[in-house]
């Protein structure tokens, strides 16, 4: 049973990667990652059993009797697609390779409806030679089309008296209309309109259908009249998929206008209408109405977010900025900021300037997205932000400059540990830590052996020990055992925290040179000193165990 459902699986993964080679070029991480993902569930079933067979019915997929695919669609259905060409049983075998997966992967991505190839599924794996993947035909199929043939060479053979006979019987045989001399009418814009209304009133989007027969009209089309007004069309039919949550017609447009300019389809009148085309989807308008169906509820894989950000121009950060302060539910500001994190790598100071935004969960937000980006040209703008207002902001500020930041920021997290706000200083020397240079160490140092230390809460303490415990030097080792024997006759409570807090930073060290001093506290009257001279030793004994 559980074979069946890894079988399920994989044709399920199967389905996608159909889709998925036919749309994205060989060097997208997107083909290369479909490709390992079906190759990895195929070897798994192929290593535990030796052999996948597939039986094939005109709507449906069997393994070992039972049902493991179904549809009664005829468009993408993936029966249908082997069984139209008299495919009945597939079996995959142990050994099979990357190479020859990709193949197949390849062949059943071929778009037959829409690409003109005088060869079937059956022809295009035979051509292969496919060491191990094995197919069964049905023969009945193909005499079929041997009939049709053979039909036509006898009515040729009957009308051999003439060229006209013979045009006429292989006309006859294959069911041909004679051609007409005005068999092409021109399409009008009214044509246009009742094409559209018709997909309107299609309960399925059939977007990228129109905008794709769009762009091969304006292959035919003649002066930037008719440009602009198939490119109008197209940015029409871009709302109305929009407004559906149909976001790969817009990745599938811009697309092709990066194709027709690379590969120069069409004439310069056509380039200007395109880059007009190109403008719209980069336009506040197009931003809005994203940002209105993620806030209905629409959802988004991150692979298309990415590629959609990825093909955009810099000069739409600002509305995508701009609707991430206007929605609503988390995730669609989540989806905001996966296309900000990619589309911003292109300009980062246009996306700092969301530093000043006079919302502080925008701030706050345009923050994460510089840290995801990761690029250390954004420290400067960072160094700024951890004087805002918000308390926030100031920890995300932080938080990002330790985690991206460099040396030169280290003066600036410095002045943060001296904040009123214990949580703030509490980011500060996470970050310091997270830099991790020398002169990271001696800032917490000092701060450890100022006379003020005393005064800060027990958290904040063992925060700085805790930290000073990642470098395991031996003036770092040394420091924290004076202050486990530290005594006073005053503020012992506070003395005793300090005492505490160095056991939680040896204990973190693991160092035996100091479990003769933590030994001899273990059963001391304060309780907190003795919970972590206890968890130190305990820290300790058990790596000494194990190494």
């Amino acid at each position: 049973m559980t074979l069946a459902l890894d079988v399920k699986d994989t044709i399920q993964e199967l389905i996608k990667a159909k889709k998925n080679i036919r749309i994205y070029p060989e060097n997208n991480p997107v083909y290369a990652r479909t490709i390992n993902n079906v190759y990895s569930r195929m070897t798994t079933i192929l290593d535990s059993s030796g052999s996948l067979s597939l039986k094939i019915k005109q709507h449906d997929i069997f393994f070992e009797g039972e049902t493991v695919y179904h549809s009664d669609e005829k468009d993408e259905n993936l029966a249908l697609f082997f069984f139209k060409d008299g495919i009945r049983e597939l079996t995959f075998n142990r050994g099979l390779s990357k190479n020859e997966m990709e193949d197949f992967l390849r062949i059943l991505s071929v778009d037959f409806e829409r690409e003109v190839l005088d060869d079937d599924i059956v022809t295009l794996m035979w051509e292969k030679d496919f060491q191990f993947i094995h197919y069964i035909v049905d023969d009945s199929i193909l005499l079929e089309d041997e009939t049709y043939e053979e039909r036509a060479i006898e009515e040729a053979r009957k009308a051999s008296n003439n060229n006209e006979g013979i045009l006429n019987a292989y006309e006859d045989a294959f069911g041909l209309e004679k051609e007409s001399g005005l068999n092409v009418v021109p399409i009008t814009d009214e044509d246009l309109k009742n094409i559209i209304l018709e997909i309107e009133n299609d309960p399925q989007d059939k977007s990228i259908t129109m905008i794709h027969l769009l762009f091969e009209m304006l292959s035919y089309a003649e002066g930037m009249g008719e440009y602009k007004e198939l490119t109008g069309f197209i940015s029409s039919t871009l709302e109305f998929a929009i407004n559906l949550g149909n976001l790969e017609a817009a990745v599938y447009t811009l697309k092709k206008i990066e194709h027709s300019a690379a590969e120069d389809i069409y004439g310069k009148d056509a380039y200007v209408c395109l880059k007009e085309l190109k403008n719209f989807i980069n336009s506040a308008r197009f931003v809005k109405l994203l940002g209105e169906i993620l806030d209905e509820g629409a959802e988004f894989n991150e692979e298309l977010l990415y590629e959609f950000a990825s093909l955009l121009d810099k000069r739409a950060i600002p509305s995508f900025i701009h609707i991430l302060g206007e929605l609503r539910n988390a995730p669609a500001r989540k989806a905001i900021i996966s296309i900000l994190s990619e589309l911003g790598k292109k300009d980062i100071p246009s996306i700092a300037k969301g530093l000043h935004d006079r919302r502080w969960y925008v701030v706050r937000n345009i923050i994460c997205i510089l840290r995801q980006i990761g690029d250390t040209s954004a420290a400067e703008y960072l160094t700024r932000a951890v004087r805002h207002p918000d308390r926030r902001v100031k920890k995300e500020a932080i938080r990002t400059l330790g985690v991206m930041g460099t040396g030169s920021v280290l003066p600036v997290l410095k002045d943060c540990m001296s904040d009123t706000d214990e949580l703030v200083r509490l980011a500060a020397v996470r970050a310091i830590g997270l830099i991790g240079t020398p002169v990271s160490k001696k800032i917490i140092l000092d701060r450890i052996t100022a006379r003020d230390f005393r005064n800060k809460s027990y958290n904040e303490k063992k925060e700085f020990y805790e930290i000073i415990a990642k470098w395991k030097d031996s003036d770092v080792i040394s420091l924290l055992i004076r202050n486990l024997k530290r005594k006073t006759l005053f503020k012992r409570a506070k003395n005793l925290e300090i005492r505490a807090a160095a056991a939680h930073g040896l204990g973190i060290i693991g160092t035996e040179e100091a479990l003769e001093n933590l030994m001899k506290l273990q059963n001391s009257k304060n309780k907190l000193l003795r919970e972590n001279v206890q968890l130190a030793i305990k820290r300790i004994t058990d790596e000494k165990e194990r190494s």
